[in-house]
């Protein structure tokens, strides 16, 4: 039975950030590292329950130097998904590196082959394109993992993924034998993950794994959120993760290793975007609430997930809160923050405010820059670092 009493995954930011924020310019974005660096830890302890289960952060939920290279000494590895995600984990100094994505040129596989990294090909036609360039060689496979019904939801990607090959078909094992490539990697994503789906992944992955006598890493992809719904259960699951590993290793006489890749469910909740508000309509004639529009825009970043929003001060955000939409200060229709992947506005309960309130929106700590746009030319939030006690100013990744 999951133990009730497991101390939360997530901690509580410090008032100290909210204070050392009210003195920068917004639109600001404040990481709490304190925050990150206790989560993490917990994941951590967490999957050590599985011999050889590491923490390899997805580089596509995070491009900020300084935050990468905070992640790096705490002995997290990096997920990349292109060549310019590979210059970042290096230059952070993440120690174990792993790269998949779903269409990388020769010029790409020969970047990766000089870092001394197997990639994990996506594809038929990908493992067809690498082998005649490098034959011989070691490669990994992102499979498609077809989930039964029972474990499908919004938020999983099983059979109906676009990314990864299908075990089954007899052309892959032709094209992997054409080039004599050696498989050492299974690597899947199926969206957020719960308890159970975990252990049906790891229960089929281990099926393949039998069956590529070279394979000694599982990555089971990030999904973190919907798993540490309740930390008890995800704890339980880890410890049946490492029954059935154990009797697989026993059973092939041989050790395997499994990589998570959480992005979100490290970084999300630990990004608070400080914005100030620039105007307040009481009674939107269509949308039927008070619309307050602010000074950045979720359209440019944050154009699918659903934060809270607080006021930056505590005092206020303790007042009588009242429903109401967030927009953006961009010329696009739909800019409004909370709104979900179909497009439908959703409203906050929120303190009142007037014009050059502060508030806060919460959940922006992922993919918040990664995805972020210069629609009507807004500039970017500014990303400040808290180290429990102040405010540093952070660089933003450049391109190449």
């Amino acid at each position: 039975m999951a133990d009730l009493r497991v101390e939360p995954l997530m901690s509580q930011p410090s008032w100290r950030l909210f204070e050392a924020a009210a003195e920068v310019e917004t639109p600001a974005l404040v990481y709490d590292l304190p925050g990150i660096a206790a989560t993490v830890r917990r994941m951590q302890q967490d999957i050590s329950t599985v011999e050889g289960a590491r923490l390899n952060i997805a580089l596509k939920a995070c491009h900020t130097p300084e935050i990468l290279a905070y992640l790096a000494r705490m002995d997290v590895g990096a997920d990349v998904a292109s060549v310019g995600e590979l210059d970042l984990a290096e230059e952070a100094g993440f120690q174990e590196i792993s790269a998949t994505g779903p269409a990388f040129s020769p010029s790409h596989f020969a970047r990766f082959a000089r870092s001394g990294i197997v990639v994990d090909l996506d594809s038929r036609g990908q493992i067809d394109l690498y082998g005649q360039h490098f034959p011989g060689t070691d490669v990994g496979l992102r499979v498609r993992v077809p989930l039964p019904a029972r474990l499908e939801s919004d938020a999983t990607f099983g059979g109906n993924s676009r990314f990864g090959v299908t075990i089954t078909d007899p052309e892959l094992h032709a094209v992997l034998e054409r080039h004599r490539l050696r498989v050492t990697r299974i690597h899947l994503h199926t969206g957020q993950m719960t308890p159970e789906s975990l252990l049906y992944k790891v229960t089929y992955t281990l099926i393949i794994a039998a069956q590529f006598p070279d394979v000694h890493t599982i990555d089971l992809g990030g999904g973190f959120f919907h798993l540490y719904a309740h930390r008890g259960r995800a704890i339980t699951a880890f410890r049946r993760m490492r029954e059935l590993v154990d009797e697989w290793q026993e059973q092939h006489g041989r050790q395997i290793s499994f990589r998570f890749e959480p992005g979100g469910a490290v970084l999300a909740v630990y990004g608070y975007l400080f914005t100030e508000v620039r105007s307040v309509e009481e009674h939107h004639p269509h949308y039927g609430t008070r619309v307050v529009t602010v000074d950045s825009s979720a359209w440019n970043l944050a154009p699918w997930h659903r934060p809270e929003v607080l006021s930056a001060d505590p005092a206020a955000d303790s007042a009588q809160r009242e429903p109401g939409l967030i927009a953006g200060n961009t010329l696009y229709e739909n800019d409004f923050f909370g709104t979900d992947i179909k497009g439908r506005v959703q409203r906050f309960d929120f303190p009142k405010c007037q014009v050059g309130d502060r508030l806060v929106i919460t959940a922006s700590g992922a993919y918040t820059m990664t995805n972020s746009r210069r629609f009507n030319r807004i500039p970017p939030p500014a990303e400040y670092g808290f180290d429990g006690v102040a405010l540093t100013r952070l660089t933003t990744a450049a391109f190449a």
